[in-house]
């Protein structure tokens, strides 16, 4: 059983993730992406994964994330907290995958050409702290909003 700071960290990945699906033409991977389908669809949504706008796939993870549709904006969840944040932000530079964001318990980071930009973050966190465990230089703007 997830100790509770595990399990709230995990909701707070499935929730923020679940706004990415507001048209539910989405696909999902393996692993955490899968808990996400589950909770997208108890609440009586149905998923169209031939029109999939959306893909998401678990990195830092067990699972090796498979290979999205293409055309679809592909999302990385992972359920790794702070001290992970690096091996999450290399994983999902893999030239394999072409990840336009990431959402974890700490962040959501977007990559762009101009580099790594934090979207939101956790409450109590900032983007220095952010910044502290990272070597890639990250980039915030006056719309950072929290998690």
């Amino acid at each position: 059983m997830p100790s509770p700071e595990h399990a709230a960290d995990l909701e707070r990945v499935l929730t923020r993730a679940a706004q990415e699906c507001e048209s539910g033409a989405a696909w999902f991977g393996e692993g955490l992406p899968q808990a996400l389908r589950s909770a997208i669809e108890a609440t009586g949504k149905t998923i169209d994964e031939r029109a999939a706008e959306v893909a998401f796939v678990e990195v830092g993870g067990r699972s090796t994330p498979t290979v999205p549709p293409r055309g679809a904006r592909v999302i990385a969840l992972s359920s790794g907290g702070l001290d992970a944040l690096p091996s999450l932000i290399r994983a999902a530079e893999s030239p394999r995958l072409l990840i336009s964001r990431l959402i974890c318990p700490v962040a959501v980071l977007d990559f762009a050409p101009g580099g790594l930009r934090v979207r939101e973050i956790r409450h109590g966190l900032t983007a220095a702290d952010l910044q502290r465990v990272l070597d890639t230089t990250l980039w915030s703007g006056p719309d950072l909003k929290e998690l």
